[in-house]
């Protein structure tokens, strides 16, 4: 019964002080909503690259240069593919951008120099069309497979292949579409073209360096052995640990997991400290009510409550105000998460980000209630009613 009263009155103070209460309630709502809307900005930072690395294909080893020295030859990739345990495919990686065009339709796109194991490589599969050749590769042929968002935004409808498109001012020929890997993102894998890497070297200049190779392995554990194994080949070509960067897809999930890791536990405390600062106007308001309410106080015990009554008060009105600015502030910041993700970078609502949100923004409350309450309760009936 003396909680249920104790919850009564401190109702009764917050809905008589609506303003006060709500301004004191303020710096719970921000830091709660920045907290759940700063990690849900991170979470959903590595999500998208997470499956960005995941759709590159399992088992995949990258593989690139690290100097001007460094040099890769078709003919060494070749020699990998037979020197390496656990290998299954093996290719030449050139990377280079530029703008597609169709008829009056343009639009800026990634592009790849490959050979014809990218389907496997990369576990794509067409969706029309046909996959690069052999012969694609060997004589220079200028065509193209295209990305499943290159042939929704760039053809409207119209089947791609077939079509001749100029590429950089280089007329090619779509011969193949990509299913979609990632169909609810209009950029990334989805949007990059493939061509022989032959035919990119030749847009380059004719005699453009290799710097990548993409490897894959039978299995995970062959993966690891594989990556092993090339940083030891690579160690004895050049003498040097760094001359090629080796690296396999579950090494980069895990850097790519430790870099969040560390983005997001930094955006959170960030963003804690705004709670820090709304449990100080907490604490400033709690002092300002206990000194309003000297008398009523002083009633209270002249008439025999109990210094943990007045303790207990005087801390559920605190408890009160943080939890339901934690509340509005869950609101505040699911709303925000999705509003960035609507306009701005994907995100991704974390339900322990929002528990440890709520009951920091508890703690913080109580914690600050803690010493307005401790003087209430220890004052003297007689100096309260003075």
């Amino acid at each position: 019964m003396t909680f249920l009263l104790s919850m009564k009155l401190a109702w009764r103070s917050i809905v008589a002080n609506k303003v006060r209460s709500f301004l004191a309630m303020l710096g719970v709502i921000i830091g709660v909503a920045s907290v759940i809307a700063l990690v849900s900005v991170g979470q959903g930072a590595r999500l998208s690259i997470q499956r960005h690395l995941e759709s590159l294909g399992s088992n995949v080893i990258e593989v690139h240069s690290q100097g001007w020295e460094v040099r890769f030859t078709p003919e060494l990739i070749e020699d990998l593919k037979t020197r390496v345990a656990g290998v299954k495919y093996a290719m030449p990686v050139i990377g280079l951008g530029g703008n597609l065009k169709w008829r009056n339709n343009f639009i800026d796109t990634p592009a790849q120099g490959v050979t014809q194991d990218f389907l496997e490589i990369r576990e794509f599969k067409l969706a029309g069309g046909r996959n690069l050749s052999e012969v694609d590769v060997r004589q220079r042929r200028r065509v193209l497979v295209v990305g499943a968002a290159v042939a929704k935004q760039l053809f409207r409808g119209v089947n791609p292949v077939g079509q001749e498109v100029y590429f950089n001012n280089q007329r090619f020929t779509v011969v193949g579409v990509l299913a979609a890997k990632m169909p609810d993102q209009e950029y990334g894998i989805d949007r990059t073209i493939y061509l022989p890497y032959t035919t990119a070297q030749r847009l380059m200049g004719g005699a453009s360096r290799i710097d990548t190779i993409n490897i894959k392995a039978a299995g995970a554990k062959e993966a690891s052995q594989a990556a092993l194994q090339l940083r030891r080949i690579f160690f004895k070509m050049y003498r040097r640990p760094d001359a090629a960067y080796v690296m396999s897809r579950d090494d980069m999930l895990k850097q790519v997991a430790e870099m969040n890791r560390t983005m997001t536990l930094m955006l959170g405390a960030i963003a804690g400290i705004s709670l820090l600062v709304g449990g100080i106007g907490i604490m400033n308001i709690m002092l300002v009510s206990v000194t309003e309410r000297t008398r009523e106080i002083g009633i209270r015990k002249a008439v025999g409550a109990q210094n943990s009554q007045i303790l207990g008060q005087f801390l559920i009105e605190a408890a009160i105000i943080s939890g339901a600015g934690g509340i509005i502030g869950i609101l505040v910041g699911s709303g925000a998460s999705f509003l960035i993700r609507r306009f701005g970078p994907p995100t991704a609502l974390s339900s322990f980000s929002i528990f440890v949100a709520f009951g920091f923004a508890l703690l913080v409350g109580a914690a600050s209630g803690v010493w307005p309450a401790a003087k209430a309760a220890a004052l003297q009936p007689t100096d309260a009613l003075r």
